[in-house]
């Protein structure tokens, strides 16, 4: 439901973002006020989220909306009072990355009962009304987990940093993940598997204790680029040379790609994440339709000869190298802006 100050929003926006009218401009652009969009991230200071916010401030300005962005720091409990509070201020849509899907649905629901949409941001809420904004990993992450297994010969120790638990998205990376790797490589062992919050400190405590355990530890699977980061340093500290599988297309993790020290990554990107989400909820309060579940475009991410190696032992996917990725990251206004037909919103 879309209140009236947000239907009359979506007139003058319309106007102004088709340029179709010329005489009389002025007086549309003088009345009309932007639709606020209040934002709840997991942690401003992550970098991720760091990342995701300079592109949504670039989509806030294409699409001509007002976000104002918190950080719950990753308190489940900030996370509540910070909806509670946009729930309060009336703002015209909510998107929220909840810690919890199960414990934020009260609080979503409430929003909806108020009038106010809501989008739920890398986590599938089964609310009232809710949009979620997903990716499709229960897709993609078996192709992760058998490109990581060939390229350990099949067999060895392996260990996991995942988000949280309650997170739609992690949970359903590690389920397609472990799954795989149990049901097709039975010579494979998963020593550890860490939630971390998406916090970088405890992905590197994660690793050193893994290492310190594990001294044959062959490889490491980072359910975002962020956490391999702080991985790789201590492993590389460590004189540990361990292969890698990440997510995100973090342009920071082209170098690992091209050694070949990262098997496969997949492009959702964090600014493209960032830009994604704040369009949409311009269009959904402008009143465009869409359906409950989105799902973010996504490509696998290797080099060349990565993928030769694997294709060799039998293993063939699309991808992209690290190089069309960078180029690709970067294209978020092109492919997902205010000109882009509503089905580039998502890929189902």
């Amino acid at each position: 439901m879309i209140k009236r100050r947000t239907m009359l929003n979506a007139i003058a926006l319309s106007a102004t973002l088709s340029c179709s009218f010329v005489l009389g401009s002025s007086e549309v652009l003088a009345d009309y006020k932007p639709p606020i969009l209040g934002v709840v991230a997991i942690d401003l200071q992550n970098s991720f989220f760091v990342d995701m916010k300079k592109a949504g401030d670039v989509a806030e300005k294409d699409y001509k909306v007002k976000a104002i962005w918190q950080s719950a720091e990753g308190s489940l409990e900030k996370e509540v009072s910070l909806v509670e509070n946009f729930i309060a201020q009336k703002v015209d849509v909510i998107l929220v990355d909840p810690l919890d899907k199960n414990a934020l649905m009260p609080v979503i629901n409430k929003a909806t009962d108020a009038g106010i949409p809501v989008i739920t941001m890398g986590n599938k809420v089964e609310g009232k009304a809710n949009y979620s904004t997903i990716y499709p990993d229960a897709q993609t992450w078996p192709t992760v987990a058998r490109a990581l297994a060939q390229s350990i010969d099949g067999e060895g120790k392996i260990a996991l940093l995942i988000g949280a638990r309650g997170s739609w998205t992690s949970d359903n990376r590690e389920k397609a993940f472990t799954e795989t790797i149990k049901n097709e490589f039975p010579k494979i062992q998963i020593v550890g598997i860490q939630p971390t919050n998406w916090d970088a400190a405890k992905s590197a405590d994660a690793v050193q204790s893994w290492l310190a355990a594990n001294p044959d530890l062959k490889a490491i699977v980072c359910l975002s680029d962020y956490l391999c980061y702080p991985a790789q340093s201590i492993a590389d500290a460590a004189g540990a040379k361990l292969k890698y599988a990440g997510w995100d297309g973090d342009s920071g993790m082209a170098d690992s790609l091209n050694s070949g020290a990262t098997v496969i990554d997949g492009l959702t990107g964090a600014p493209r994440v960032g830009y994604w989400n704040i369009a949409l909820a311009a269009r959904i309060a402008r009143g465009e339709k869409f359906d409950r579940t989105l799902y973010l475009p996504v490509k696998y991410i290797t080099s060349k000869q990565t993928a030769d190696t694997l294709a060799a032992k039998g293993l063939k996917f699309d991808y992209i190298t690290p190089d069309k990725a960078a180029e690709e990251l970067g294209q978020y206004s092109q492919q997902l802006g205010p000109n882009a037909p509503a089905s580039a919103m998502s890929s189902h």
